[in-house]
């Protein structure tokens, strides 16, 4: 019979190691957007139809952005479920 070996402790710090860059990459990119939005209007660092032309580019892409951050949750939240699970079947089959 073979064997096989899942490191259960890692997989799970792995995942929340992820849960903890995305929240950190979401508010990185909260901060992004927010201070690009500001820039016709309040900061007026850059003015006009580019700048507002500008602003609506990228609020369009804010979505992919966003998208991808909740994937990366997803994969996060996925390798500790599968920590868990792998946890749990193998206490259901151990002989000791």
């Amino acid at each position: 019979m073979s064997e096989i070996y899942v490191d259960t402790d890692k997989m799970r710090a792995c995942g929340n190691e992820i849960l903890d860059l995305v929240e950190e990459f979401k508010a990185t990119l909260d901060t992004m957007f927010t201070r690009i939005e500001n820039v016709p209007i309040y900061t007026k660092e850059w003015v006009g139809d580019s700048a507002m032309l500008f602003v609506s580019l990228a609020n369009k892409d804010k979505v992919q952005y966003y998208n991808y951050a909740t994937s990366l949750y997803k994969y996060g939240k996925y390798l500790i479920d599968c920590a868990d699970y792998y946890d749990k079947t193998i206490k259901s089959v151990r002989r000791d």
